[in-house]
């Protein structure tokens, strides 16, 4: 998380000293107002045989040359990886502390990633979506509307936005994807303190999903039983029910929202 909020905050900087104050921020035109004579900045997109590689950076005292797969098919999937490999050069190669990365999901997804990819992703993060921007686009309510509008307004995936709008919302909560019913991966907040159970959804879960191909973005959640997504019990403390708030995405991803607060805890004197 400390990773993380750095390279927000570098990034950030960057734009207020930009004069950046427009979105979508849009990572070539940034990469173009850091090039001058004395470090070279230049963005390609690049067609990586390998699908494992999202992006690369590449540079040294003089410059950076920032490569992008170009085979990514989801736009804001790409627009992230550039603010990304943007990220190292800013953060890293600018400052002699690396000069070369080669990323792929492992160093997006894995929260046991390096720290310099974890700076990469703030940067990326607080680049696309930075708060003093965002803050006035919804009530900063965590739901799948707010997310949404978000998302548009930055060009920015829903996943990628769920990262930036927890760390800027302090209620635990956590983002766990299927797909076609099956367990993908979850992201959680730090004081989100109970265990997700890594199962597929069962047929009361997918019957609460909203498809997003004929529905509005959901502001509500439903309160169900906490043993459908987590382990309940945590430290002596036990949650009875939990808010989930489920899409249904064209590709049959799914994405479901889960918070929690006090009234959702057992009351033990009772």
């Amino acid at each position: 998380m400390i990773e993380e909020k750095k390279g927000a905050a570098e990034a950030e900087a960057i734009l207020e000293e930009l004069d950046i104050s427009e979105l979508p921020v849009v990572p070539e035109q940034i990469a173009s107002h850091i090039d001058d004579p004395s470090f070279k900045v230049v963005m390609e997109r690049h067609p990586f045989d390998s699908e494992s590689i999202l992006g690369k950076a590449i540079g040294n005292a003089d410059g950076a040359l920032v490569y992008v797969n170009s085979n990514i098919s989801d736009k804001r999937r790409a627009n992230f990886t550039s603010a990304h490999e943007l990220g190292h050069v800013c953060m890293h190669i600018m400052l002699g502390l690396q000069s070369e990365f080669e990323c792929g999901k492992k160093e997006f997804y894995n929260p046991h990633a390096d720290p310099k990819e974890k700076e990469a992703n703030g940067f990326a993060a607080g680049l696309l979506m930075p708060k003093q921007l965002i803050s006035g686009l919804t009530d900063r309510e965590l739901n799948w509307a707010n997310i949404y509008t978000i998302s548009d307004s930055c060009n920015t995936s829903l996943e990628a936005t769920y990262r930036r709008f927890s760390v800027l919302d302090k209620s635990p909560s956590a983002l766990v994807i299927h797909k076609n019913g099956l367990y993908k991966r979850f992201v959680k907040t730090a004081n989100f303190d109970f265990f997700l159970n890594k199962q597929s959804l069962f047929h009361e879960q997918k019957s609460l999903c909203v498809d997003m191909k004929f529905e509005s973005p959901p502001k509500d959640f439903e309160e169900v039983d906490a043993g459908d997504w987590i382990n309940p019990t945590y430290r002596g403390y036990t949650l009875e029910s939990i808010y989930s708030s489920t899409i249904l995405l064209n590709d049959g991803y799914t994405y479901s929202l889960l918070t929690y607060d006090d009234d959702c805890l057992i009351d033990e004197e009772s």
